[in-house]
């Protein structure tokens, strides 16, 4: 199956748990991209599922809705809890619910990457991150409009990371 921004968000809470450390909406989003960005760099692939997911230029930076409503209920608190998905009623009337995890190794691997290169970042050292000249954030964005920000301008921004 193929890995959403939502099991790449809980498998950044889980590490986050795991190093006993504070992590927040804008945090939470920003590393996700990162890594998506990443993995469109070393892998030639997507780290979200383009069927579920997008990537918008927002005012502070690029973000992945599905992410953003997925744990916007946090506001800058930190995340505890991974977000789960509604799936279908059961034979019983209720509702099933599931938890999306990231069983992919080689996302795992460049989340790993991207916690370890971004740990000491705080909130707004990484929205400044995404939002340099350069970027594809700065290369999209239209104030007062949530425009996408294409995974090819994506790839090319962080090729040359990774050849640096």
């Amino acid at each position: 199956m193929m890995p959403n921004a939502t099991s790449l968000a809980n498998y950044f809470i889980d590490i986050a748990k795991r190093d006993e450390v504070d992590l927040t909406l804008f945090g939470l989003m920003k590393r996700v991209y990162i890594t998506h960005g990443f993995c469109l760099a070393i892998y030639n692939r997507p780290a979200i599922n383009s069927r579920f997911d997008s990537v918008e230029a927002w005012k502070y930076g690029p973000v992945i809705p599905s992410v953003y409503h997925s744990f916007k209920h946090n506001r800058s608190n930190p995340i505890k809890e991974k977000s789960l998905f509604v799936i279908e009623k059961n034979d019983a009337g209720s509702f099933d619910f599931v938890t999306p995890e990231l069983e992919d190794l080689q996302i795992r691997s460049v989340a790993e990457f991207v916690w370890r290169r971004y740990h000491g970042y705080d909130d707004k050292q990484i929205i400044d991150l995404t939002h340099q000249k350069g970027t594809p954030w700065h290369f999209c964005y239209e104030e007062g409009k949530n425009k996408d920000i294409p995974d090819y301008i994506t790839k090319v921004y962080y090729d040359n990371l990774v050849k640096k």
